[in-house]
């Protein structure tokens, strides 16, 4: 099996995916931590700082969108 490299690094701007029911949600954002592994879910994820919320949140991989890298 192949590991897969998943490139984000904090200070990238990003879009998050968000599913409500059935829309979808974009929010824009920038990523304020380095990746780690999540303790319940063992998968990686990043804490993004959302501009539409003031607020941070755990993101995952298929959640996030680089639009432009630090």
């Amino acid at each position: 099996m192949d590991n897969i490299v998943w490139l984000v690094y904090p200070g990238d701007l990003v879009q998050v995916k968000r599913y409500d029911g059935e829309r979808t949600i974009k929010y824009s954002g920038i990523v304020i931590s380095k990746k780690y592994e999540d303790q319940n879910t063992m998968f990686p994820c990043v804490r993004v700082h959302i501009f539409a919320e003031n607020d941070w949140q755990e993101c995952f991989p298929h959640e996030i969108e680089i639009i432009s890298s630090a």
